[in-house]
């Protein structure tokens, strides 16, 4: 994956990048929605093998660049006529300026259309949650993109503390991103 529009880029995940993920990773305050509000507790060693992970894979793990400065990640796997994506924008610097919903415009339209990806598994819809606690998320999936919101899920895991979180499931068919972008 390799996406440039604007000023910016989402490319895949190398092993260069395991410095700042490792750091991202580890912030509690990066990962509370994610479930691990002290963060992951990993390793450069360990997040290294995780990028190794993905070489040669449909799946992606990717770094979201704004002006060649890394801002955040996110991943990717496909499914059975599916996708299950996450994004995460992990500079605060950089949340709440529209970039979200361009980032999650281009990366549909990504896998929809990637012949690679749709030659291997004809992707029907893409898929995704969000911590219940995660409104700003739950505004641009619902406001933004027009995702449909599946279902909550009402205390359906812990976090690394062992409090019940709860998620909130969304989902964008292919026809409904195909017809909200011929209507803008």
């Amino acid at each position: 994956m390799n996406i440039k529009f604007e000023n910016i880029k989402i490319r895949e995940a190398e092993i260069s990048d395991a410095n700042i993920l490792t750091n991202w990773w580890n912030d509690g305050k990066v990962m509370a929605h994610a479930g691990f509000p002290r963060g992951l507790g990993t390793n450069i060693k360990e997040v290294e093998k995780q990028i190794k992970s993905y070489e040669g894979k449909l799946s992606k793990l990717c770094i979201i660049e704004i002006g060649n400065i890394p801002i955040g990640e996110m991943s990717y796997g496909i499914g059975d006529g599916f996708a299950e994506v996450g994004w995460k924008l992990c500079d605060e610097n950089f949340q709440n300026k529209g970039y979200g919903t361009k980032i999650i415009n281009k990366t549909f339209e990504f896998i929809f259309n990637d012949k690679k990806i749709n030659d291997a598994v004809n992707i029907e819809k893409i898929i995704w949650d969000t911590n219940l606690n995660n409104k700003r998320a739950q505004k641009v999936y619902e406001d933004k993109v027009h995702a449909i919101r599946v279902k909550v899920e009402k205390d359906a895991w812990e976090d690394q503390n062992g409090e019940l979180q709860s998620s909130v499931l969304y989902e964008m068919p292919r026809e409904r991103f195909e017809k909200l972008q011929k209507d803008n």
